[in-house]
């Protein structure tokens, strides 16, 4: 598989990747920040007011209308964060069509997207009063959805907790006692402030007849629509990762919530974040520790001691933090914690069995590979490395794990340091 090659346009950076097996195109753009306490919630809000309307399609319904006249092209705007970067995505999905001209086709769809990032006037379409006092209910109900889905919930916690004073402790979606305060004119204001701060990135993947071209005439659009006095993008990368000789004290946090099931949720920091030369021996290791269903801690935890309904560790790029996370009744915390911790030491000590180490680097590269297939899974895996300063590719990867030796797993493990404790008790599980 090719890289991306890359168009250089300032702040503004243009990415294509040519596949022919791909039956769409694929167009996205994407507008990274660090996220600010000040402003967190307001930034989350923004690619649904996006989609809401804009000056030329000013409702929702007109927009859902431009992309069936587009043969059904899929058109959404999201967000999302890295650590304390929050990225806002704008991206189409633009089917084959024969006997229909592709480049006209293509240009409608790039006009649709540039058109949701940057065509919107303070009272009008998305930012019109009436809709944005719609999207602030719409928005409290997604943060609700957070808390009630409880295992991810606990881990947002859990990760708070660990990099509390710093932009990676923020929530993606912000917080809900900001939501009610914010008035059109304020959204509006946080929009020209995305505009005119962020670092932008354009993404082309798939079949096009004349990628070069497009993606000059992609940066020569963005460079008009981009407010002039626009920051220049900046080359040094803010790190998240937290450092394990850095640590504060071991804090232990319980919260109680109804629920059936006890969360349980153990962070360590390793140190290394996804540009570092440790990370793939980190991946490997966590996959050995807890990554999998052939894993140390769902065979001792839940399989042979049923101590768990769930249990898994979670690796998070960004920051380093590897957090072992767990469905358990209330009762069984201190035994969990015992056997979590029995098993993290003998994977200090190198006891990797050949069969664990082979499953894991299969799963990991199945992983790999299924991402290959995926054109939006491609340009978030390239995206990611553009935040974390280290560009990767996906064969690069799984190459660097072929490398890795369990020995180097083993070194990575013995440098996780325990950060916090966040335990989610439900009131209603069976202790």
């Amino acid at each position: 598989m090719e890289s991306f090659q890359t168009l250089d346009a300032g702040r503004c950076q243009v990415h294509a990747l040519p596949h022919p097996a791909f039956r769409t195109k694929e167009l996205s753009l994407r507008f990274h920040l660090r996220m600010a306490r000040e402003h967190v919630t307001e930034v989350a809000m923004l690619p649904a007011v996006w989609m809401n309307g804009t000056r030329s399609l000013p409702t929702y319904r007109q927009i859902a209308l431009a992309t069936d006249h587009l043969y059904g092209t899929y058109l959404r705007a999201s967000v999302s964060k890295r650590g304390g970067s929050h990225i806002l995505e704008v991206e189409a999905s633009v089917p084959d069509v024969p006997g229909e001209d592709e480049a006209a086709l293509v240009e409608r769809a790039l006009d649709l997207v540039l058109s949701l990032a940057f065509d919107h006037a303070l009272g009008a379409g998305g930012f019109a009063e009436a809709a944005v006092e719609r999207e602030k209910a719409l928005h409290v109900r997604r943060i609700r959805a957070v808390r009630d889905a409880k295992a991810s919930y606990a881990l947002q916690r859990c990760h708070e907790i660990a990099c509390r004073g710093t932009p990676a402790a923020l929530p993606r979606l912000g917080f809900e006692e900001d939501v009610q305060a914010i008035l059109p004119d304020r959204l509006y204001e946080v929009h020209r402030e995305v505009l005119a701060q962020a670092e932008v990135h354009a993404y082309m993947v798939g079949q096009f007849r004349d990628m070069a071209g497009l993606a000059e005439r992609v940066a020569d659009r963005l460079s008009d629509a981009l407010p002039r006095d626009q920051a220049r993008r900046e080359d040094a990368v803010a790190s998240d990762v937290v450092q394990p000789a850095t640590v504060r004290d071991f804090e232990q946090v319980t919260e109680a919530e109804e629920a059936q099931q006890t969360q349980f949720d153990l962070a360590f920091a390793s140190g290394v974040g996804f540009g570092d030369e440790a990370y793939p021996a980190l991946v490997m290791m966590n996959g050995v520790f807890g990554g999998f269903a052939h894993s140390k801690l769902f065979m001792s935890i839940r399989e042979r001691r049923s101590l768990a309904y769930s249990v898994w560790s979670f690796l998070d790029a960004a920051t380093g933090l590897v957090t072992v996370y767990a469905g358990i009744s209330a009762d069984k915390r201190d035994e969990v914690r015992d056997l979590l911790e029995a098993e993290l030491e003998a994977l200090r000590r190198g006891e990797i069995g050949a069969n664990e180490w082979q499953e894991t680097r299969a799963s990991l590269c199945n992983q790999y590979q299924q991402m290959m297939d995926q054109p939006a899974m491609l340009i978030a895996w390239h995206h990611h490395g553009v935040v974390a300063g280290r560009v990767r590719t996906l064969p690069e990867m799984i190459a660097a794990l072929d490398r890795v030796r369990p020995e180097e797993a083993a070194e990575v493990a013995r440098s996780l340091r325990p950060v916090c404790l966040y335990v989610l008790e439900g009131r209603g599980s069976h202790a």
